[in-house]
């Protein structure tokens, strides 16, 4: 997979650095793809990539750590991560077998994290930090910090952008 993202970006590479080609590495598309096959792994792959854009649209947002790994491993008060797969030990496990078994799942979640962090698609939700499997949910209201604008359903999962309140 590195030899086939770097050989991608060489190709594509003023797409993927100009887009968000920064995180064009093996190491945080195997982590997005972990974050995608958890969360949206019966999505459509434009829900995966809606999924996988959430990633890049909080670590361009100010109201989250600026950096991709502080962002994906950014915890609550709880303790419990934001990307709530991570917690879970049986989504560890699945992932780790589909992973190893090279299963569809696992490719697609691959191939979504790959075309978002390549920049080889666009953000199908045009700026969505948060998401959730219903509405409403925290991560689809607003609060005393934000505003939630352009709420739009993707598959499953109901995607927002948050301004300042």
């Amino acid at each position: 997979m590195e030899g086939h993202c770097l050989l991608v970006c060489t190709l594509l590479l003023l797409t993927c650095w100009t887009v968000s080609g920064q995180f064009c590495r093996s190491s945080y598309i195997q982590t997005a793809a972990r974050v995608v096959f958890g969360e949206a792994r019966g999505e459509s792959m434009r829900g995966q990539i809606a999924v996988a854009y959430s990633i890049v649209n909080r670590v361009k947002h100010q109201g989250y750590p600026n950096t991709f790994n502080a962002v994906v491993y950014q915890k609550d008060s709880n303790g419990i991560y934001q990307y709530e797969t991570l917690s879970v030990p049986s989504h560890n496990v699945s992932w780790r077998d589909a992973k190893r078994r090279n299963t569809f799942e696992y490719r697609n979640a691959v191939k979504a994290s790959s075309d978002v962090l390549c920049g080889r698609t666009s953000d199908p939700t045009r700026c969505a930090t948060d998401y959730c499997a219903y509405d409403p949910c925290p991560a689809t209201n607003p609060n005393q910090w934000w505003r939630v604008t352009n709420k739009m359903k993707i598959g499953n999962h109901y995607f927002v952008c948050r301004v300042p309140a």
